[in-house]
């Protein structure tokens, strides 16, 4: 499945993505089902809140919500006047994306996973830092660099969302925890992150951790272990790399990290990003005002956000 929040009357609602520009309200997509259909297979209490409310139930409430979605698309050709009149389906163009996860509970991020120059050998542990969900934009929304920030840059990275709680999970057995995966841009000042050890204050502010736009079920994207990836300022390639380049793979950093601290629904894993391209070191491009930032990740698409100087008119 490929699910995505998005905007509607100031609140945020979720759906499925279908064909590249189709969205389905899971929402309304219960209800309409419900109000048509005696089958006891579908009831009122199990009608998700948000995405990761579809993944509470396990494999039965992904089950439950892809047999839904199917019986929209089977009859769509009969009901489409009728399923748009009732908001159950709409243009996948026409709204406004937030984060698949719009308040991830944790933003947990893993540094130095990607060879860089002086550091081209695995570490001994993955280097973990967290930043605040209060930074977590969606698709196109801006990205506003404070005026104390002075050198902002940008990182391509795999996320992957939390869909089930752990504590000690086993390496080999990560999978019934993870919901999906989407795309994040861990943006951060170096200046800031250098003054001193801890580099948080670099990298804490409003805006800075971009994610989506779609998050994509496991079942989808059957191997995340080899996805080229990339970062654009104004179409310009600034950053080039692949996850089969990561020092500690996914299931190791789901394990590792629930020993540190238990994983929950809606917690997000960032699992670092390429220091190198093509064997030098990816250069660096100052963010200006109206430019426009791109990552991408093979089979996930692409995340884009512009950029706003604070108190500056573009």
């Amino acid at each position: 499945m490929q699910l995505f929040s998005y905007l509607s009357d100031g609140k945020a609602r979720f759906a499925y993505l279908s064909g590249g520009n189709l969205g389905i309200d899971i929402q309304n997509a219960y209800r309409y089902l419900l109000s048509k259909e005696t089958s006891t297979s579908i009831q009122a209490e199990l009608i998700p809140n948000s995405i990761i409310d579809i993944f509470s139930h396990g494999e039965g409430g992904k089950q439950t919500t892809q047999m839904v979605v199917d019986w929209i698309l089977s009859t769509i050709t009969e009901f489409d006047s009728n399923y748009r009149q009732n908001y159950v389906i709409f243009d996948y163009d026409n709204v406004v994306l937030l984060p698949p996860v719009p308040v991830p509970g944790k933003v947990i991020c893993i540094a130095g996973n990607f060879p860089a120059p002086g550091k081209m050998e695995k570490p001994d542990y993955p280097i973990v830092f967290l930043k605040p969900s209060s930074g977590v934009i969606g698709h196109m929304s801006p990205v506003v660099i404070p005026q104390v920030a002075q050198n902002v840059v940008y990182e391509v990275e795999l996320a992957t969302v939390i869909g089930k709680s752990g504590k000690n999970i086993p390496e080999n057995n990560v999978e019934p925890f993870i919901a999906g995966y989407t795309l994040a841009n861990d943006l951060g000042d170096r200046l800031l992150e250098k003054r001193t050890s801890q580099w948080t204050s670099g990298k804490m502010f409003d805006t800075f951790t971009p994610m989506g736009p779609v998050l994509i079920t496991p079942d989808e994207l059957a191997d995340s272990t080899n996805l080229k990836m990339f970062t654009k300022v104004n179409d310009q390639i600034v950053q080039k790399g692949n996850t089969i380049q990561m020092f500690f793979n996914i299931p190791f950093l789901i394990s590792y990290l629930s020993t540190l601290t238990t994983l929950e629904p809606g917690d997000v894993i960032l699992t670092g990003s390429p220091k190198l391209m093509e064997g030098v070191t990816n250069p660096l491009c100052g963010l200006c005002n109206g430019d426009l930032i791109e990552i991408g990740i093979e089979k996930l698409g692409s995340l884009k956000n512009p950029i706003t100087i604070e108190n500056e008119v573009v």
